[in-house]
């Protein structure tokens, strides 16, 4: 009996350890954290760069973090890009496989800070991208020797990952809720979250800051994710907020077991704050300072925000497949 007991007692506390949230600091008071300090040289340039790449690695207990930073082609006077060329794709377009990019811009790591609020962020550079080509620059209907680089970027209708650019790769190794705290310098830009498996957009809350969005005192305020989608389209559900303004604050997914998910901005670079892991709860229950009615039973919000398939936020009445909680289903 006094085995079992002591049994029991073990999972208990393995169980409560594995509850506990995580936390990773990318940057405070203007330092960097480690992983960043130690690639980077004073002029915080990288010093770990590798085909263009600069990847940065840590992880915490229940998750592995891999920070890539690209640089952009550097641009060349006489036009085009000192680029070596590969396979042809499509002759007739002079479109060709771009195996190496010789001259690039400098890639960063920078330490940020945020005006008032104090929200450090680190920056890398890139543009993120789901291909890179080498086209032929044609003049005047004749082919000039010379080369751009062509990009392709992230289409939520058809999906990918990024191979270049700047981005963030997170493999979580249970179930539970992720925030991630970000700089999106232009708040009119894309920002995803894609599910590694499906190479689609995962649906997240957001909150935070946004530019020129202030309260009664004039001071900067916190939006819920119902008011920044308000200030938002309908039309255009990967974008935060309205306009070309900052926005700083969380993006929150439900994380499942052993999968990897790349946050990145579709055409612009994303300032990377931190993150928050929490085993075992909802993305709903790691919202910031909002008070949610919950069923226990189930451990789901009764007044979650429902979305459809395009990720657009609906009324109750709306018909269809919907997703309520992180989870589809039927409304007839």
């Amino acid at each position: 009996m006094k085995k079992i007991f002591t049994l029991i007692s073990m999972a208990l506390v393995a169980m409560s350890v594995n509850a506990q949230e995580e936390t990773y600091v990318a940057v405070s008071g203007g330092a960097l954290a480690t992983e960043y300090a130690s690639v980077v040289d004073a002029n915080n340039v990288a010093t770990n760069v590798a085909n263009g790449n600069s990847i940065v690695k840590f992880s915490t207990t229940n998750v592995e973090v891999e920070a890539v930073g690209s640089a952009d082609p550097a641009d060349k006077a006489e036009g085009g890009q000192d680029i070596t060329v590969g396979a042809v794709i499509d002759a007739d377009a002079h479109t060709f496989e771009l195996v190496s990019i010789n001259s690039t811009k400098d890639i960063k790591w920078e330490k940020k800070n945020q005006g008032d609020i104090s929200y450090d962020y680190v920056a890398g550079t890139g543009t993120p991208a789901v291909s890179m080509v080498a086209e032929e620059i044609i003049t005047d209907g004749k082919a000039t020797g010379k080369y751009r680089v062509k990009v392709t970027e992230f289409d939520p209708a058809v999906g990918g990952e990024p191979k270049s650019g700047l981005y963030y790769k997170f493999t979580t190794k249970v179930d539970g809720a992720l925030k991630v705290g970000i700089w999106a310098n232009k708040g009119n830009r894309t920002t995803f979250l894609v599910d590694g498996d499906t190479k689609q957009p995962s649906q997240y809350l957001v909150e935070g800051y946004i530019n020129g969005q202030n309260d009664a005192d004039g001071k900067k305020k916190w939006l819920t994710n119902d008011e920044i989608r308000a200030l938002g389209s309908t039309e255009k559900p990967w974008v935060i907020g309205a306009g070309n303004q900052p926005f700083w604050g969380n993006v929150i997914i439900d994380a499942k077991a052993g999968k990897t998910y790349w946050l990145f901005q579709g055409n612009s670079q994303i300032g990377f704050q931190g993150y928050t892991f929490a085993p075992g709860k909802s993305k709903e229950e790691m919202v910031t300072g909002i008070e949610k009615v919950q069923n226990l039973k189930n451990n789901t919000l009764t007044d979650a925000p429902i979305f459809n398939l395009a990720g657009q936020k609906v009324d109750k009445n709306q018909k269809g497949i919907l997703i309520q909680n992180g989870k589809k289903f039927v409304n007839k």
